[in-house]
């Protein structure tokens, strides 16, 4: 089923100049997925003359089908050969080898300061501050007062 999906996609696509190379023979999947983001009626309409395609792309409710565009940039991730010079798209941001961060939700934002006190800012300067110092002379923590 994925291999006929497939070449159902690759040969709906080749249709269309902007999303295919003549040159190359190859798809270009940089603009298809930057075309998926924009909701481009070209792609919506070539998608949905599929039936294959149509019933995996999209969602029918009632009587409206829906553009399921991460399903659909997810299917393309996974089965395009890697035929580009760069692995990034037109977009700004945080990636690591699977694609962006921000298309994904097991992201954690880790401190680095996990053995200390970070302490917050005050809105003015009076008073003073304690804070405790090791000292290589005792081997101890020394409290220490300083003006802010």
């Amino acid at each position: 089923m994925p291999s006929n999906l497939k070449s159902a996609l690759i040969k709906a696509l080749q249709s269309e100049p902007a999303f295919f190379d003549s040159q190359s023979g190859e798809l270009n999947y940089t603009k298809i997925k930057d075309s998926a983001d924009k909701i481009d009626e070209k792609l919506i309409s070539l998608l949905a003359d599929n039936k294959d395609l149509k019933n995996k792309f999209f969602t029918k409710i009632k009587d409206i089908y829906v553009f399921n565009i991460q399903d659909f940039k997810f299917f393309l991730d996974e089965s395009k050969v890697d035929n580009s010079y760069t692995q990034y798209a037109n977009k700004i941001g945080l990636a690591d080898n699977s694609g962006l961060l921000e298309n994904r939700s097991e992201v954690v934002l880790d401190f680095p300061f996990k053995d200390c006190v970070l302490e917050g800012g005050q809105s003015t300067e009076e008073g003073t501050d304690t804070y405790f110092e090791f000292s290589d002379k005792t081997e101890k923590y020394e409290e220490k007062n300083a003006k802010k």
